[in-house]
This record gives C-alpha cells, sequence and structure tokens, in this order.
C-alpha cells in the first residue's frame, strides 16, 4: 500500500499526560490513541507490530505441541466461586450483571475456564499430556492506569496451560514453556532475564519472570553478575552479613520508652537504639487467622514472602485489606511474560 494511502495520524508534540518515552513515540508516530483511562486503539502500525508478535509465538508454541484455543472474554461468576477467586481478585476484577441478574465477569486470565473443559473432557491419563493455549484480551480494573500499554485496563495476553499426569511431567512442560518463551523473547529482539518470581494470584509452586530493564518499569531485581542469580524481590533471597560491631548484649534489659512511638524515635536520644537493634511488630490476618510477623528495625516486611511462609490464600493486615493467592491447579507452574 502507499504511504499517502496509509492512514497513519502523527503528532508534532506529545500529548501532556504521556510521560514515557514509549507511550509518546507510539502516539506521535500514529501507532495508537487513548480512548479512555487505560483503553487505547490499536491503529494500523500498531496492528501489524501485534500480528507479527503474535505469528513469532504460534510458531513456538506449535514447536512444543501446543494447541490453540479462543475462549469467553465474559465467566459466569459461578466457574470463580468453584476456584475460591472470585473474592481473592478483589476490585481488581470488572464484574457486572446481565438482563436476567446473573453475576459475570470480564476474564482477568483463564485458568477456570482452561481447567473446567479439561475437568469435562479429558476423561482417561492416556489423554496426557495436553497443553493448551490462547492470544485473548484480558481486563483488569487497574486503580491508576498509566505509562501507555505497559499498565492497562484491557490487553491482549497470550496464556497457556498444560495438563500432565505426574510433577515429571509438568517439570517437561515447565521447561518446554521456558524454552519457547527464550526463543520468543530472543527472536523479537528483546535484552531480557529470566527471574525467579511469586506466582501470585495464579498460584503454584514456582513461577518465573521475563523481565526487560526500562526506566519505566515497576518491578525490582536482585541479580549477581558472577553467580548468574537473578530473582524478583518478592522471592529473592541473602545471605545475612556479618555485624561490624558485634554481637548485642549478653542480657536483657528493660527500659522505659515515653513518647517513643516509633523506630525512629527510640534511634534518637536518650535511647539511641540503632534501627538494626530493633525489632517490630506487624500483626496480619491470613485466612481469618492472626499472623504475626517480627522484622529487624530497619527493615521492611515483604508482604509476598509472608504469604509464602504461611501458605495463606488471603491476608489482611490491620491497617488495610490486601489479597493473596490461591493455588487453583494441582501442581501448576506457570512462566509469566512481563
Amino acid at each position: 500500500m502507499r504511504y499517502t494511502q496509509l492512514f497513519i495520524p502523527t503528532l508534532k508534540e506529545s500529548p501532556a499526560d504521556a510521560e514515557q518515552v514509549s507511550h509518546k513515540l507510539l502516539l506521535r508516530a500514529g501507532y495508537m490513541r487513548q480512548l479512555g483511562a487505560g483503553l487505547y486503539s490499536h491503529l494500523p502500525l500498531l496492528k501489524r507490530v501485534l500480528s507479527r508478535v503474535e505469528a513469532i509465538i504460534r510458531e513456538e508454541m506449535a514447536a512444543i505441541g501446543a494447541q490453540e484455543f479462543y475462549l469467553p472474554a465474559l465467566h459466569p461468576k459461578e466457574l470463580w466461586e468453584q476456584s475460591g477467586r472470585w473474592t481473592v481478585m478483589g476490585p481488581n476484577m470488572f464484574r457486572l450483571k446481565d438482563r436476567k441478574s446473573a453475576e459475570l465477569c470480564l476474564g482477568m486470565t483463564h485458568e477456570e475456564v482452561f481447567t473446567a473443559i479439561a475437568r469435562d473432557e479429558l476423561r482417561s491419563y492416556r489423554q496426557l499430556p495436553q497443553t493448551w493455549y490462547q492470544i485473548q484480551s484480558k481486563f483488569r480494573d487497574e486503580p491508576r492506569p498509566k505509562s501507555g500499554l505497559l499498565r492497562v485496563r484491557q490487553f491482549t495476553m497470550k496464556d497457556s496451560y498444560s495438563f500432565d499426569v505426574d510433577r515429571e511431567g509438568l517439570d517437561r512442560s515447565f521447561e518446554a514453556h521456558r524454552q519457547a518463551y527464550v526463543n520468543i523473547f530472543t527472536r523479537c529482539g528483546l535484552d531480557f532475564v529470566a527471574v525467579q518470581a511469586h506466582s501470585g494470584a495464579m498460584g503454584g509452586s514456582g513461577s518465573q519472570e521475563f523481565m526487560v530493564r526500562t526506566d519505566a518499569g515497576e518491578d525490582l531485581v536482585a541479580a549477581c553478575p558472577r553467580c548468574r542469580y537473578a530473582a524478583n524481590t518478592e522471592t529473592a533471597t541473602s545471605r545475612i552479613p556479618a555485624e561490624q560491631d558485634g554481637a548485642g548484649p549478653a542480657t536483657v534489659e528493660r527500659f522505659a520508652t515515653p513518647g517513643a512511638l516509633t523506630i525512629e524515635a527510640l534511634e534518637r536520644a536518650p535511647h539511641a537504639v540503632p534501627a538494626r537493634r530493633q525489632l517490630k511488630t506487624l500483626v496480619y490476618v491470613a485466612d481469618e487467622r492472626p499472623v504475626v510477623a517480627v522484622v529487624r528495625g530497619d527493615q521492611d516486611l515483604n508482604e509476598a514472602k509472608l504469604q509464602t511462609a504461611t501458605g495463606a490464600s488471603t491476608s489482611m493486615w490491620f491497617r488495610y485489606s490486601w489479597s493473596i493467592s490461591r493455588t487453583t491447579i494441582l501442581w501448576a507452574k506457570t512462566p509469566v511474560a512481563t
């Protein structure tokens, strides 16, 4: 097609609300236009790029024997209640009622739907393993849509699921997906790193995220260039360094702290106790049970690690409500493309 016939509505200046470089360039070059908060229309140039990316994904998924589905974006409430995630997903899920007052939601992900198909249609272990995937629109009611296509309320996701006879089969499927993702990102020309990650609301015993370094990113990664260890800070572990000023006091001593209500207050005179010599106690409610976490005064509690340590499906700090994850598929390991 001639350039003069193409629809490419370029802009001389970046819109005032565009902050990230990628967001500005996509708007100025005529790849997309904003319809509402976190809602973008994909114009012809962007559609062509996405179609080429999808073609790469389909080729690599076919190489590991995966079969493509296309499932409804509209789900009945009952299906999500069966997994227990109707409540866990909280306000991030779009919910609605039809003309008969039946409750529905717009799919944030499709574990429930794929599992329902497997439950109803797979009759024998001889039909396993099965690897299914789809490329579909997903919907999440982001509280603060921003950064163009990086944090939106409607987006395209490739999600994949394997159904295996045993853990060994699961591990093989997981490794096949990991290598397929490596191939996909390599073919797309991305400088990426695979890191250990928290499975979040998808649940499961293991997870890897494929990260691309960018100033627009929101996750933090701990990485060692020598041993090549890399992990999201939600799962990263480290060695405790030796104390520079020796061990603490040999005996426990009581002393009054009138008016000192914070770690910082105890650091100041007359107490002058360094934060790393203090302990702070945080109280949570996990699965309707109280959980007390004791943390060194100069450190913050990582709530994802607390959820993993307690095995909780939901958690709430007394000061605010906070949702964690529930495993919905036995032995589910999920490679996550981020």
